[in-house]
């Protein structure tokens, strides 16, 4: 893979300064000839800075480098995963309604769910309690998400911000993404009314691991995902 790059445009930032996780991991996954692909970050994605994409061992890994600095692994994977029952689309919107971070969002700029993003180039995906453990938020992908078909980087990124939701209300600190596996099942339709919802599945110290899902409006499961989310310990920039 000699001389290949991918760059992650400022467009996509997650904190400032930095890739959106799930854009980032998903143009990671784009280099991993799989349907399913884990993608564990490193360190924070730079913007705006071509990655060099190299193989990393067997079994059809890379990784990615900005210099010397190791930023992402990729790598193909499965996913086993039993999500809930599918939210459905007016309890979705109902729970998007209570938004942990409408207000005092660590990262008001996200590319994700960041609130002070205009909706003409940012998904904007606030996800909420349901009250029964599972958190979600209604998506109707836009025209720029792909023609037809949802591109596979935004699914990935629109998993990411709804996986983090269960533990928004268990810690004070930010967290970030520290890995994200993925299962791309069935096309994804731009336009077309959709519920992401996710649930917390472990917590162990400062790591969270969540469940996420994405299903058409009839319920029907279209991508599925693993989030390890980690809280910082201390705020960035600090």
């Amino acid at each position: 893979m000699r001389g290949v790059t991918v760059t992650i445009e400022r467009r996509f930032n997650g904190p400032p300064g930095s890739g959106h996780g799930g854009w980032s991991a998903g143009l990671s996954a784009g280099c991993v000839d799989a349907a399913c692909a884990q993608v564990t970050l490193r360190s924070p994605p730079p913007l705006a800075t071509p990655l060099a994409v190299s193989k990393a061992g067997g079994g059809g890994a890379v990784a990615l480098h900005a210099g010397d600095t190791l930023v992402m692994e990729a790598e193909p994977a499965t996913l086993d995963l039993d999500p809930p029952a599918p939210v459905e689309p007016d309890v979705a919107a109902a729970a998007s309604a209570q938004f942990a971070w409408a207000h005092g969002h660590p990262f008001p700029g996200c590319f994700g769910c960041g609130p002070d993003r205009d909706p003409a180039d940012a998904l904007r995906l606030f996800c909420g309690p349901v009250g029964d453990g599972r958190f979600a938020v209604p998506w109707t992908p836009a025209p720029w998400t792909g023609t037809d078909v949802v591109a596979p980087g935004y699914v990935w990124a629109a998993l990411d911000c709804p996986s983090s939701a269960p533990v928004h209300g268990s810690i004070a600190a930010p967290i970030v993404l520290g890995r994200l596996t993925v299962a791309l099942e069935a096309p994804v339709a731009v336009g077309a009314p959709h519920v992401i919802q996710s649930w917390l599945e472990e917590a162990e110290g400062r790591r969270r691991t969540c469940g996420v899902a994405l299903f058409d409006a009839a319920g029907a499961r279209l991508a599925a995902g693993r989030a390890v989310w980690i809280e910082l310990a201390r705020p960035l920039g600090a």
